[in-house]
């Protein structure tokens, strides 16, 4: 298997449903050795059932589905640990950033060698088609400072992309290692893979804010206090991650 795609969805039938038909042809015009990967965190709407019809005759794709809602760091480390690829690419189900992106991030990883390529919002380069609301931006700025005092990762200017490609072997390493369910594994995953000694790689992508974010403010906040300190007091020790497989376009 050369890629696996592994999209988390919770309560997101009015939107996977429509972008799973592009999602479906683009992979198999472009990487026919590939899979899809839907994980249903416990949604409490359609979208297990949308899912299922769009996939109906596609043997590549495949659900998992479960109750109750875990968070979305749990639906990725799910998805990721039934994967199979080579190469192991995760992306949100509203397409904030387009799948044109995806022939470009793989391109990324294999000339560069890296472990682990992420997209990024915040670098000079990036393409903002539609910027987010103040408070978001405002929250995200908020979020940064920290994150810089509790585990660090200064040197990326965007760790919570929903846009990431891995070595499929570091993948599954990486996120067997994760406790992170909710929203800060993003972190928990970088700052395992930096003190593992991985090479990682940012790359600006094209990106379109999306409505119904499933982030509340006040609970955000008090939510990435607490994994923030969970990352750095539970990943205090050595990290080791062996990678067996080259990197491939």
């Amino acid at each position: 298997m050369h890629l696996s795609v592994v999209i988390p969805a919770y309560n997101e039938a009015q939107r996977l449903g429509p972008n799973l038909g592009p999602v479906l042809a683009y992979l198999a015009q472009r990487y026919p050795d590939h899979e899809l990967i839907i994980v249903d965190d416990g949604s409490s709407d359609a979208t297990a059932d949308s899912v299922r019809a769009a996939i109906a005759s596609k043997p590549r794709a495949r659900l998992i589905s479960y109750q109750p809602n875990r968070g979305k760091g749990y639906a990725v480390r799910t998805g990721v640990a039934a994967s199979r690829g080579d190469l192991v690419l995760f992306m949100d189900a509203d397409l904030a950033t387009p799948l044109d992106e995806i022939p470009d991030i793989l391109g990324v990883l294999a000339e560069t060698g890296a472990d682990i390529v992420i997209g990024s919002r915040g670098l000079p380069q990036a393409k903002i088609a539609v910027k987010p609301p103040l408070f978001r931006r405002f929250a995200s700025w908020l979020f940064d400072q920290i994150k810089y005092a509790l585990v660090g990762l200064r040197d990326y200017a965007d760790t919570q992309c929903g846009f990431k490609v891995f070595r499929g072997d570091i993948a599954r390493q990486l996120f067997a290692l994760g406790r992170i369910d909710r929203f800060m594994f993003d972190v928990e995953i970088l700052f395992l893979a930096e003190r593992a000694g991985l090479k990682i790689r940012e790359m600006p992508v094209m990106w379109a804010d999306q409505p119904g974010s499933k982030v509340r403010f006040w609970e955000g906040v008090v939510n990435m206090f607490r994994d923030l300190w969970r990352i750095r007091r539970l990943h205090s020790g050595k990290i080791i991650v062996q990678s067996s497989s080259p990197v491939v376009k």
